[in-house]
């Protein structure tokens, strides 16, 4: 069978290589669609010094369980989970799941594993969900939507609240649309010019405007309440400082914005976070919480994931595609692998 590799500076190979059969409490499954994510970008541009398997968005079929597994059969259309909580954690009997940091962690392969862009991988069987009817390239999304999810209950958005989101990819345009069917009175978002295909977007999704951050000075668009109240931060760490500026008093800002080594960390001025009553927040999907929610949004037509998809390509054809959609930058969004 086949599956995919990377290791920076951006390179991308297929393989033949061998899958071992799953384990007691694992299954295999056939992937049918996977999306090329933010954390995989990082991973392609500085963070792998050695070839890995990657690919965590991902939905397919399964074709073999182990002996113990009861909860799926073969046959079953699913999506996985990156990470689930230990239902006999202190943190989970404390009604807190969320705070378990005692999970199961599809990214803690066994060696030699494949991920999500291959032919087949193997998953710990606690970690597949049922999609219902949705098709693979939407449940391929439902990782990074419970991610949106995970911001938009961290950010606590209330009737009435201007919002702003610093960075419009993926996460922050599934985010931006619940924040409007939050409540939301206006939604901002803070962009580069470059991305013709994500300011589109956002405007299609209902952005009052989108503030050009590479041409205009954040600090001195004329908001109506002179600020936001919340602050939707999916962009880099360094972005947080610019976001607790122009964040009313009493206001939040909510960060997912992933780096690594010198580029995860952050400064800002703490009088203005002090005086003005500020919080900020970290918001973190792992453990993975809100896949049925985000199914029920997905059918009931309340979030808009299949306009995401910018560029599909086949296994077969990934360090080309790779290299299409990494070129095309006014044009990318979400890139995804379908298998069909």
């Amino acid at each position: 069978m086949k599956a995919a590799y990377l290791k920076a500076k951006y390179q991308f190979e297929v393989r033949d290589v061998e899958l071992r059969e799953p384990d007691r409490n694992e299954v295999e499954v056939a992937v049918k669609a996977c999306g090329f994510c933010g954390h995989d970008n990082i991973l392609a541009n500085y963070a792998a010094t050695e070839w890995e398997p990657f690919g965590h968005e991902f939905a397919g079929v399964i074709t073999k369980i182990g002996a113990d597994v009861r909860n799926v059969a073969v046959g079953d259309r699913v999506a996985i989970e990156t990470s689930t909580f230990n239902p006999y954690s202190d943190a989970a009997l404390n009604g807190r799941p969320d705070l378990c940091t005692d999970c199961t962690d599809y990214m803690k392969r066994k060696e030699g594993d494949t991920m999500g862009f291959a032919e087949r991988t193997i998953v710990p069987a606690n970690l597949v969900v049922n999609i219902r009817d949705l098709s693979f390239e939407e449940a391929c999304i439902l990782e990074p939507m419970g991610v949106a999810a995970d911001l938009i209950l961290t950010a606590d958005i209330h009737l009435n609240d201007d919002v702003l989101l610093l960075g419009a990819g993926p996460i922050g345009l599934m985010a931006m649309q619940m924040a409007k069917k939050s409540g939301a009175r206006h939604i901002y978002v803070a962009q580069h010019s470059g991305s013709k295909a994500r300011v589109d977007l956002a405007y299609k999704f209902g952005a009052d405007d989108v503030i050009f951050t590479d041409k205009e000075d954040l600090e001195k668009y004329p908001f109506p309440r002179g600020g936001v109240d919340k602050v939707l931060v999916t962009s880099p760490p360094s972005t947080i400082d610019l976001a607790t500026r122009v964040t009313n008093p009493g206001g939040k800002v909510a960060f997912l914005g992933i780096g690594y080594g010198d580029r995860a960390k952050a400064t800002f001025d703490s009088n203005i976070v002090h005086l003005r009553k500020i919080s900020i927040i970290g918001s973190n999907a792992i453990p993975a919480l809100y896949f049925p929610r985000c199914i029920d949004l997905l059918e009931a037509g309340m979030v808009d994931v299949k306009s995401l998809i910018s560029h599909r390509f086949k296994l077969e054809d990934l360090p080309t595609a790779m290299a299409q959609y990494l070129a095309e930058k006014d044009k990318a969004v979400k890139a995804i692998m379908v298998n069909e």
